[in-house]
This record gives C-alpha cells, structure tokens and sequence, in this order.
C-alpha cells in the first residue's frame, strides 16, 4: 500500500532532519565543524556580511554563489554553522524526493519509499559526505533533480513544462557558480539526449527544453554579474574563479596523490570498474546511453585530474538505479534487508558519529577560542599564522585582518610577503597556528615565530584521520565503505599542534 504524496513528502522530510542531525557536524548535536574549507567559506561569510568585498578583501577560489549562501547562513548566526545545517536539511530533503521518482520510473514496488530512506542512510553516513558543507552535497540534488528529468524524457518522451525546465537552468547555474567542474555530468547528459532526440525526431522538443533551460542559467548567470558589475569587481572575479581555478590550482596542499607517471593509467582503471554497473544495467539502451555518458563523464573527470575524497559524493546521484537489478516487488524487499544491514553498518561506523561518542572529536579550537575571548580587547586582531583556519574567527568573533587568511593550495609569494608585513606591522595580537596533518604545503608558507610574541596555548590533538593519506596508499581513499578495509588498513593517527602566541606588552 503507497502512502499519499504529502505523508510521503513528509517522511522524507522528517529522516532529512534525522540524517543531518547525526551526521553533519553542521548540526546542533557537534561542537564544531573542524573542517577547514567549511571554516573558510563561513569566515568569507561573515567576511562578507560585514562589508568586505569578495575576491577583492577576502579571498578563496571557489565560486560566488557559496558564498552569497554562507553570508545568507551568517545572517542566522555567525558563531555556527546553524544557517548551512537549515541548507542541508533542504539539500537533503530534495535528494530524496528525486531519487524516489527516479527507482519508481523503473520499479512500482512499495518498497521503493523505504528503499529511498536506506540510499539516504548510505549516503550521507558515507565517508564521501566527509563532515558536511561541501560543494558536492549542495550539487546532490540538483543533479538529482536533472537526471530524473532526462530519464523521463528518453523514457516517456516526456517533455518538461517551461516552469521546470527553467529551473533545472537555474540548478544548472548554481553548479556552475560554486564549481564549474562538475558540470562534466550535463556535458555527457546533452550529448546522449541529442542522440536519443535524433533518433526519435524529437529534436523540436529537446530544442525548447535546451532554450528554457538557457533562459533559467541566463536569469542566475546576470545576477551573479551584476552584483560584481555594481561593486565593480568583474576582474577580481574572472581571475579568482577562472583563472586560478584552470591555471593554478592543482589541490596540492592535501591531494597526497604519488608523483608518478602511471598513476593517472591506475585511476583510469579505477574508473573502468566504477563504469560496470552502467555497462550492464538491465535497461533499454537509451537509458543505458544516458547513464553511461553522465555517470562515465563525470568519473572520467576525476581520473584526468587532481582529486579530494569528497568530490566522489556526487556518483551518490545514480545509486537509485540500482533498483533496477531488482525491479519486481519480492526481489525489492530483499533488497531493502540486504540494504538495511548495510546501512546499520554504516551509521555505526560513521566517522563523525563514532568520534563524537568516543569523545575523539577534534575541538581544541574551542580552548584556544575561549582563551583569546577571556583577554580580548577592542583593538586586539588574530592572524591565522602559516596555518589554516581552524574555525578562530568563528569561535572569537574576529574578522580576518588580511585578504589570504589562511594557508592556500596556491603557492603564491605574495601570500607570504602578506602575512610578513601583517606580523611586522605590530597590528596583531594573536597568532594562531595548526602543525600536523597529511601531505600539505606548511613548509612552503611557514615562517618562525617572532620574538616579540610568547607562547600561550601548545596543546597536541589526536586526529584520527578517516582514511589513508600517505602518497603510497592513496589507493586506499579511493575503496569505500572504509569499515571493510579497517581490520587490514594501519591506522593513522596524527599528533597535531594546536598553538596561540601573544604579542608581548
């Protein structure tokens, strides 16, 4: 027996809330999240609400739009992440939605709702997810959205109204906006639906679905260039986003990946696995077409570049295909038991869930917060020193007191000379610093301490990293779940140097 659409809408929406709660460390139920980027699109945030101009005052290379939604989040508080949690819980809710249309295009089992529920436990309890506010977990259900679109139309022939198509367009854009690598998934997408239109002599329809979807992208894409031509900061925009993105990042601070010449052939067949389920999907070969392009494309940009654990949490959007191994409704039950084990096993080995509880989590950020906070004063400035940003700004209420705050992955002199004078000019108070951590490029931007500043907080935090970082076994980041690999895996565990010095009297 189906439930009615809003019951179902409902649940949905009810184990979002769950999901997010246990494991996003956006949420309530952490102290912090101690993910660095997060902490840097929240500092841009805040940044950002107190007038500061993007790419101009305050920089990182990601795109515009995640930060316009960080500053959005700040407006409901900017010691927490509550506002990105409230984002999540969106994101979340709207992934479900879409892949419980998209396994009930190929299967009317009741069980397709509970199903759903099990891919979101799968999902998100996944160390893909990492520790939430990510780029890729905002893109989930957008690209979820457009994939059950183009399902429908090489199905059914199924044209969508102006109205949707419009915004998948604006979907489209806000991909485009924040990280406009991930757009490989439509370039494979359009490909396959223009030769399905073709074949079908459909090319009319696709046409005016192409056309609104344009219009939607427009409608975001002048937006976004409007709010840099008022401020007048186009420039600044075109070489923060484009420019360094294509030509000089490569994610060297923590990528780990081995210098050599046949490791790109090694994640190409890494990508030539991942690829089975698509070649033998039991499907008609249309929808095989159309699964192979967005799935493969997308892979196949991984392997031809530089790549963090995280951006894997996009193939999440096809697993609801995954139903169509076990369309009838007998088989589907089984496969809800099969999936419910996995998914117990999952949340229990859930990384933020286990150091959580076993009081592993990383928060001696909040002691070296609490510290400046009990001898602040209105003229006193904290520096990220050689260092990324751990979350201080957040946790003292501070504003970073220069343009690159934190430790990039480009390597850039200027940055250096920046932080140099900053520490020179007698201006900061507070240097705050973290020692430790994976392959990263510390040395490249680390400077001695001054000798006018004393040390007033050296503690050492036990990070107990959720997976293998050493260049040698960069494979193992690639093998998910990592509780299958845990009893044959050595442990890494990392005494990492939290520090606060004081400029002396």
């Amino acid at each position: 027996m189906r439930l009615s659409q809003n019951t179902e809408k409902f649940l949905l929406f009810l184990f979002a809330v769950i999901f997010m709660a246990l494991f996003s460390t956006c949420s309530f139920l952490y102290p912090l999240n101690p993910w660095d980027d997060a902490n840097v699109y929240m500092t841009i945030g805040n940044a950002m609400l107190s007038g500061r101009e993007l790419y101009v005052d305050i920089f990182d290379h990601k795109g515009p739009v995640l930060f316009f939604l960080h500053e959005a989040a700040a407006l409901l508080s900017r010691s927490s992440f509550a506002g990105i949690w409230v984002v999540e819980v969106a994101c979340c809710f709207f992934y479900l939605l879409y892949s419980l249309r998209t396994m009930r295009l190929f299967s009317a089992s009741s069980a397709t709702l509970p199903l759903t529920l099990l891919l979101g436990v799968v999902t998100y309890s996944s160390d893909f997810f990492y520790y939430g506010d990510s780029v890729e977990e905002f893109s989930l259900p957008i690209l979820a959205q457009s994939l059950y679109y183009m399902l429908r139309f090489v199905m059914e022939r199924h044209v969508p109204r102006p109205r949707q198509s419009f915004f998948i367009g604006v979907g489209v854009a806000l991909i485009f906006w924040m990280k406009f690598n991930l757009l490989f998934f439509y370039t494979g997408g359009i490909l396959a639906l223009a030769y399905v239109a073709w074949k079908n002599r459909s090319m009319e329809e696709l046409g005016r679905i192409v056309l609104w979807v344009l219009l939607g992208f427009v409608a975001v894409t002048v937006m976004v260039l409007a709010y840099f031509a008022v401020h007048g900061t186009l420039d600044a925009l075109w070489e923060s986003y484009f420019i360094v993105n294509i030509f000089q990042y490569h994610g060297v601070a923590t990528n780990g990946e081995p210098d050599f010449w046949w490791f790109p052939l090694v994640k190409l067949g890494i990508w030539a696995v991942l690829m089975i389920p698509a070649i033998f999907l039991p499907v008609c070969r249309e929808v095989r077409l159309l699964v192979f392009s967005t799935y493969g494309v997308l892979l196949l940009s991984f392997s031809v570049m530089t790549v963090q654990f995280y951006y894997f949490l996009t193939i999440f959007t096809f697993f609801p295909l995954l139903v169509c191994y076990r369309p009838e409704c007998r088989l589907a039950w089984r496969t809800c038991v099969v999936m419910f084990a996995i998914a117990v096993l999952c949340a229990v080995t859930n990384w933020n869930l286990v150091t959580l509880l076993n009081g592993t989590f990383p928060c001696k950020v909040l002691e070296m917060a609490e510290i400046i906070n009990a001898n602040d004063t209105e003229d006193s400035e904290v520096l990220t020193f050689s260092s990324y940003d751990t979350g201080i700004y957040q946790h003292t209420r501070h504003l970073p007191p220069n343009k690159n705050f934190f430790m990039s992955s480009i390597l850039d002199p200027e940055i250096k000379e920046e932080q140099a004078e900053l520490v020179a000019s007698g201006r900061i108070r507070y240097l705050v610093r973290e020692i430790g951590g994976i392959n990263t490029c510390h040395e490249y931007y680390d400077a001695p301490i001054p000798d006018n500043y004393r040390c007033i907080y050296d503690e050492e935090e036990l990070f107990h990293y959720r997976f293998i970082t050493t260049p040698h076994k960069f494979l193992w980041n690639l093998t998910w779940p990592r509780f299958l690999l845990k009893h044959v895996m050595e442990p890494v565990t990392l005494n990492q140097k939290m520090q606060v010095f004081e400029r002396c009297p």
